[in-house]
């Protein structure tokens, strides 16, 4: 990956993994419970070469999941049926996929167009 797509993905996973190294030294956020975070970097980049990529979408909604069980792991360890979170999510987002491609694509049947009017100095007026 070449030219400016390959400076593109490689800026945007340098400055993700930076601000992670960042947050972690700053105890906000940890490295191991943030790292899909770089999967959701390469998905934003995949999206802005392609906006109809599959890819990315594919890449970034595993990045954002992953992101949230690590979260969840993290920041809530007494929640006991956490992995109880996951298929409902997957579902939602898969759901919010279809939505989208539903509305974003163009029906198979165009609108019927009235026929074109005669001129006004045709005999048919």
């Amino acid at each position: 990956m070449r030219g400016k797509k390959g400076h593109l993905i490689a800026g945007l996973v340098l400055l993700t993994v930076g601000c992670l190294f960042i947050l972690d030294r700053l105890f906000i956020l940890q490295i191991y419970t943030s790292w899909p975070l770089i999967l959701v970097a390469v998905g934003v980049a995949l999206f802005l070469l392609n906006p109809r990529s599959l890819a990315a979408r594919i890449v970034g909604g595993i990045g954002v999941l992953l992101f949230l069980i690590y979260f969840v792991i993290a920041f809530f360890p007494e929640a006991e049926a956490w992995s109880d979170l996951v298929w409902p999510t997957i579902l939602v987002i898969i759901g919010i996929f279809l939505l989208c491609r539903y509305y974003r694509t163009p029906s198979s049947n165009p609108p019927a167009q009235p026929p074109p009017e005669p001129p006004k100095g045709s005999p048919e007026s």
